[in-house]
């Protein structure tokens, strides 16, 4: 076997074990997700998880910065950065929501179903656990006393995406990545 000949085994080798590695992932990420699809069902679960997820899109979020910018008036430089880090992960989630075009669990999963409509066509990442981290980590930084029930909070959001059969466990942890580092970069830049 030549110099060449042995490149090209080696390759093939890691190539088949990336292959197997992501293959194993992807098999997780369904019964994971089918875990947690099956807990549904439950009145009032499922009305906490919608409700959940609905306050996921975002709505009150300016809405909680008007009201710590106007009752804790030394932390108005929150503002821009609380700006800027939604500015990155909003272009950053759909940037990779547009080149992976990954589909729904209720559209690939038999035992998955939609809870709930969802905002677009592609499940990798999540933004709703994007922004929820965002959000975390903007107020956390704010008020570190309440580290804990803030990424409580920006978790249950993203679970609520997943028990609502509209996310994958990895689209969730992707999100959550994407909006840690979009805040650090805003608060970073900004405080």
């Amino acid at each position: 076997m030549d110099q060449n000949d042995a490149r090209s085994f080696e390759r093939t080798k890691q190539t088949n074990r990336m292959r197997r590695v992501f293959t194993a992932l992807i098999k997780w990420d369904s019964v994971v997700c089918v875990s947690i699809f099956r807990m549904s069902g439950k009145r009032y679960l499922d009305r906490f998880m919608f409700g959940v997820s609905h306050f996921g899109y975002g709505y009150a979020y300016p809405l909680i910065f008007l009201f710590i910018v106007v009752f804790d008036t030394g932390t108005r430089m929150i503002i821009p950065a609380g700006c800027l880090s939604f500015v990155i992960e909003h272009t950053t989630h759909k940037l990779l929501k547009k080149t992976t075009k990954r589909s729904r669990p209720f559209e690939t999963l038999p035992q998955i179903r939609s809870l709930m409509r969802p905002l677009d066509a592609f499940s990798f990442p999540s933004g709703h656990a994007a922004s929820a981290f965002v959000m975390a980590t903007l107020l956390q930084h704010l008020y570190p006393f309440l580290v804990v029930p803030l990424y409580l909070c920006a978790s249950i959001i993203a679970i609520s995406r997943i028990y609502n059969g509209l996310h994958y466990p990895s689209d969730i942890m992707a999100g959550s990545v994407i909006g840690l580092f979009s805040a650090r970069i805003g608060l970073i830049i900004f405080l």
